[in-house]
C-alpha cells in the first residue's frame, strides 16, 4: 500500500496557467497519441466512443498550470480537454460534457489522489521551463523516464505587447451555451497498482478558475522534431487507427502560432464530484 496522503475533495488551490484554446470538429476525430497516455489509449472502456461516450468536437484546450499551493504541495501539469463527448448522467440522462482524455503531473501525491477524486487519467512526466530572452518561455514535457530526452509536447510562450490585463473567470464560458462540467470515465490500474489507482464508476466535476489580470500571449507549437506521425480516432470507430498525417504544430492540422490566455496568481477550485456506477 503507498503512504502518500489521501487528499479528499474540495481543494482550493493556487497556481499560474498558460491555456491554449482551439476547435476541433467531430468529424475530425482524437489523436489518439496526443490526447491520451498510452494506459488509457488502450483501455476501451476509457477510450472506446462505443464504451465511453461519441465524440461530438468543440472547444478544445490544453492548458499548463503550475501550481504553488495545494492540499498536496506544489506540482506542474499539462491537461488535455479534446472537446465534448455524450455521456449518461447518475439519473440516465444524456449529457454533452468535456472530458479531459490526457493528465500529466510532476508529483506522485497529486497523480494518486486525482484519480481518485475525479476519475482524471493522471501520469507522472517531466517539465522544463526555459527563459529564452525577449520574456518569452519554453515549456517542454517529458516522459517521465530520466532517460528520456525528446518531449512530447513542447511550447514557446510570449508576452504580447501593448494588451492590458482582465479580469477572467471559466464560469462565464457557460454563458456561451459550452458546458463546463467534465465527466469522466472510469480508470483502469496502472503500474504500480497502488498509485496508477483504478476506479469505480463515473464521475462529473464542474472545476472553476478565476484571476485578476490575466494577459493574452502568443503560443509558439511547432514542435522541435519537425513533423510527428499521429494516429487520429475516427467518429464512432473506438481507438481503430483511421488516419495517419505529418504534424508539425503538435495537433492535427493546427497552425504554428495561437494566441493564448495566461492567468497568474489564480485559484483554481476542485470541488466534490457526482458518482455513480
Amino acid at each position: 500500500m503507498t503512504s502518500l496522503p489521501i487528499a479528499p475533495p474540495p481543494w482550493t488551490c493556487k497556481c499560474e496557467a498558460y491555456v491554449l484554446s482551439f476547435y476541433n470538429s467531430a468529424s475530425s476525430g482524437v489523436p489518439i497519441d496526443i490526447a491520451y497516455d498510452p494506459l488509457e489509449a488502450n483501455t476501451t472502456s476509457f477510450s472506446s466512443q462505443e464504451d465511453a461516450g461519441k465524440y461530438k468536437g468543440g472547444l478544445c484546450m490544453a492548458q499548463i498550470l503550475r501550481y504553488s499551493e495545494t492540499p498536496v504541495g506544489p506540482y506542474d501539469e499539462l491537461v488535455i480537454l479534446p472537446g465534448s463527448f455524450n455521456g449518461i448522467g447518475p439519473k440516465g440522462e444524456k449529457r454533452k460534457d468535456s472530458r479531459i482524455t490526457g493528465i500529466w503531473v510532476s508529483s506522485k501525491e497529486t497523480l494518486i489522489n486525482g484519480r481518485r477524486n475525479w476519475n482524471v487519467p493522471k501520469h507522472l512526466a517531466r517539465f522544463v521551463f526555459t527563459p529564452t530572452g525577449s520574456s518569452a518561455t519554453k515549456v517542454e514535457v517529458f516522459p517521465s523516464d530520466p532517460s528520456s530526452t525528446r518531449p512530447f509536447f513542447n511550447t514557446t510562450i510570449q508576452p504580447m505587447s501593448y494588451v492590458p490585463s482582465f479580469p477572467f473567470s471559466s464560469t462565464w464560458i457557460s454563458y456561451l451555451g459550452i458546458s463546463t462540467h467534465i465527466l469522466q470515465p472510469p480508470l483502469p490500474a496502472g503500474d504500480p497498482a497502488d498509485l496508477v489507482v483504478k476506479t469505480e464508476g463515473w464521475r462529473r466535476s464542474d472545476p472553476s478558475i478565476r484571476c485578476r489580470k490575466a494577459k493574452l500571449v502568443w503560443m509558439d507549437m511547432k514542435q522541435p522534431d519537425g513533423a510527428r506521425k499521429t494516429s487520429s480516432e475516427g467518429e464512432g470507430e473506438g481507438v481503430a487507427l483511421l488516419a495517419k498525417e505529418e504534424n508539425e504544430n503538435w495537433w492535427p492540422r493546427m497552425r504554428r502560432w495561437h494566441i493564448g490566455l495566461y492567468l497568474p496568481d489564480a485559484t483554481l477550485e476542485l470541488g466534490e464530484p457526482e458518482t455513480w456506477i
